[in-house]
């Protein structure tokens, strides 16, 4: 079942977190320290009553969070250069690591882009790595494509 993730999540939300930040890691550990999260339980908490974010978790029977997506609304405002837009950028989106390509993280997208649809957004938008193949190959899945390209160079 995906419903809006509820504070008693928040403890699941911080573990898969980390998962997420092992991935991130061992892709790029010149940028990402091993143990760590992007946010903690505390900021997880706080996120629930942020009016610019939406938090969504996929749970099992037991209502366990297996996933979740954490989306923040992004108002680009018209300035004769720039069209003006609303966009819902998915800032996190994970399914544990034992449930990965079980259909989750299809439906917890699905869900985000329902959503957005229906609070009349213009676009969905959202970082990955290049070195992260399978949220790439995951992200293509579901239609995104790239919309720019951020290059590096890095000083030995």
């Amino acid at each position: 079942m995906i419903r809006r993730a509820e504070e008693k999540d928040a403890p699941r939300i911080s573990a898969l977190l980390k998962q997420v930040m092992e991935v991130h890691a061992a892709a790029r550990p010149d940028m990402y320290r091993s143990g760590t999260q992007k946010y903690s339980e505390a900021d997880v908490v706080a996120l629930l009553s942020d009016p610019a974010c939406v938090l969504f978790v996929e749970t099992d029977e037991t209502d366990r969070t297996i996933g979740y997506a954490i989306c923040f609304a992004h108002e680009i405002k018209d300035d004769g250069i720039i069209v003006g837009r609303r966009e819902l950028y998915i800032d996190d989106l994970c399914v544990d690591e034992t449930l990965r390509k079980t259909g989750v993280g299809r439906r917890l997208f699905e869900h985000v882009k329902a959503f957005a649809s229906e609070r009349g957004f213009d676009w969905i938008t959202l970082n990955v790595w290049n070195d992260n193949q399978n949220a790439l190959a995951f992200y293509r899945r579901m239609g995104l494509k790239a919309r720019k390209t951020i290059l590096e160079y890095r000083i030995d």
